[in-house]
């Protein structure tokens, strides 16, 4: 009697797959399935969105440049006046005022303060002088500039052997 053969495979055997494993690669399939359908939806979606926001940016576009290309009817004389009446009181010449203060001070008058009013076409202005006769000879300066007219004095003070004064006036002639 022989001895019985030896097995000696260390390998193990395959295991044939199971429902189970099949049920979970149909499950799987069918998620991946469902998944796609959904983004070739949502891809489509956007397409469309992506065309009707072009068309609404070129219909925009259309009716920027129609508005562009076909003004309104022209503005009448009398709507335009209180408009460019305000343009004009806002749009006066600043450097031409503090010019003309500055020039009508010379060298005895010291300008403390100016505060000119564009809307209103006036000015007020405090200064000092060494005496009466700088003061009135600053004033006729003032009176006799080009830009400057109507201008008053408000009050004045001797102050330590100065005067001090306040003025108003129309800034700009008519």
């Amino acid at each position: 009697m022989s001895p019985a053969p030896i097995a000696l495979d260390f390998v193990r055997q395959r295991r044939l797959p199971g429902l189970f494993g099949w049920v979970l690669l149909a499950l799987g399939l069918a998620m991946a399935a469902l998944e796609v359908s959904q983004f070739v939806e949502r891809r489509a979606d956007l397409a469309e969105r992506e065309q009707i926001v072009e068309r609404l940016r070129h219909q925009l576009e259309r009716e920027r440049r129609s508005m562009v290309a076909t003004p309104e009817a022209p503005l009448r004389a009398e709507d335009a006046a209180p408009a460019l009446k305000l343009a004009t009181q806002l749009g006066r010449d600043w450097p031409a005022l503090f010019a003309d203060v500055a020039k009508a001070a010379g060298s005895e008058v010291g300008v403390l303060a100016v505060a000119p009013d564009g809307l209103r076409g006036a000015f007020s202005l405090s200064a000092e002088a060494g005496s009466l006769e700088g003061m009135f000879g600053f004033l006729g300066r003032l009176e006799a500039s080009d830009a400057l007219g109507g201008v008053e004095l408000v009050g004045y003070e001797r102050a330590g052997g100065r005067v001090v004064f306040k003025l108003n006036g129309q800034w700009g002639r008519p």
